[in-house]
């Protein structure tokens, strides 16, 4: 097996733990109307998913988000809503500070683009890739060729990591080296068995 020379990697649930009820409870006290309602609108009527899927821009997600609420929300709530219930797990970021010279390390979600600026000022100078741009969401195959594309990278010598085996079987299936960690020690374990470290 030739060494990897590109690691790619999940955010929420391998890199930080994520409360998606925190984020809904954010945004409704900006809105003054209830979880529920904001999840109702995300979630029920697809406007989330279609963000994610780069359907929707930012602005035109909050744009539907306030007609249905009849709120103000504008891309500062997002971004304070989403830090609020995002827990960077340090020990895990940690470790990327370590590896092997010459490895490019960068992110791959499936956020919308609100999300975006937000992980990246959570893990500064690293590149977060969202499936908004790439056009496709992981676990379809077809995400993780487009992030190799836009890395410069060579699937078969790209290393993923998520915590989600469908996803890690997406990526096996677009050529790439994959495998499922789900904290600190097994990313540990993950990145030394890849000679990463």
């Amino acid at each position: 097996m030739q060494q990897p020379h590109a690691l790619l990697l999940d955010f929420d649930g391998l890199l930080a733990d994520y409360d998606h009820r925190t984020h809904l409870s954010e945004l409704a006290e900006v809105a003054h109307c209830t979880c529920a309602d904001v999840d109702a609108a995300l979630r029920e009527e697809g406007l989330e998913l279609a963000h994610a899927r780069g359907e929707l821009g930012g602005p035109q997600l909050l744009a539907a988000l306030n007609l249905r609420l009849g709120s103000r929300l504008q891309a500062q709530d997002w971004h304070r809503a989403r830090r609020a219930a995002t827990v960077v797990r340090r020990d895990s970021v940690s470790l990327l500070h370590h590896l092997r010279p010459g490895v490019q390390v960068a992110i791959l979600t499936n956020n919308g683009l609100l999300t975006q600026p937000v992980i990246e000022q959570l893990l500064p100078g690293i590149q977060v890739l969202c499936s908004a741009t790439l056009g496709v969401r992981k676990p379809d195959p077809g995400v993780y060729r487009a992030a190799c594309a836009t890395l410069h990278c060579e699937p078969a010598r790209t290393l993923f990591v998520d915590h989600l085996f469908r996803n890690v079987q997406g990526a096996r299936a677009a050529g790439l080296l994959a495998d499922t960690a789900h904290h600190t020690q097994s990313l540990r374990k993950l990145l030394k068995r890849y000679q990463l470290r």
